[in-house]
């Protein structure tokens, strides 16, 4: 099973910039959840991680964590370009236990974020979509990209979302 995440920067959901912090528990326990329920229908699991802050880095961090005790659990890493994101507290440990390194280009341009989104779609059976509903941003292209390649998608519930 290819799973892939799009998912919003911390800004976006009101959380914190390090996904360590307490406020991503409820996050961070809904999205192990899932990635034990797709695991247990396949012999192996792999992880797309665009490596953005937020999200997608929650998703690279828990999968390298998870990959130490379960040798059937692969992380693949896709940077729209080299060194992306690369100031960010859990890049090189996620670097690290990554058994797949994609960097689509030398250079960051303008539109390179939906390049890597678009080969995460293409290379997933699954797209676990950490979205708040509104239609506008990556996250929201990246739903629309996987809808019309029909893949299944699996929506973080609104309530995991709510910060109160």
């Amino acid at each position: 099973m290819r799973v892939a995440l799009t998912g919003h920067r911390p800004q976006r959901l009101g959380l914190p910039e390090d996904v360590c912090d307490s406020a991503w528990d409820k996050l961070e326990t809904w999205l192990m959840k899932e990635l034990v329920k797709l695991h247990k229908e396949s012999d192996e699991l792999v992880g797309y991680c665009g490596m953005a802050s937020g999200c997608d880095i929650l998703f690279g961090y828990i999968l390298s964590a998870v990959k130490n005790v379960e040798s059937n659990i692969k992380l693949s890493c896709v940077l729209p370009c080299k060194s992306y994101n690369s100031s960010n507290k859990y890049y090189q440990e996620i670097k690290e236990s990554a058994d797949e390194w994609i960097e689509l280009s030398d250079e960051f341009y303008k539109g390179c974020d939906n390049v890597r989104d678009q080969y995460m779609v293409d290379h997933c059976d699954v797209l676990i979509a950490i979205w708040d509903g509104n239609k506008s941003g990556g996250v929201w292209s990246t739903i629309r990209k996987a809808e019309k390649a029909g893949k299944k998608i699996i929506y973080c519930p609104k309530e995991i979302l709510d910060n109160d």
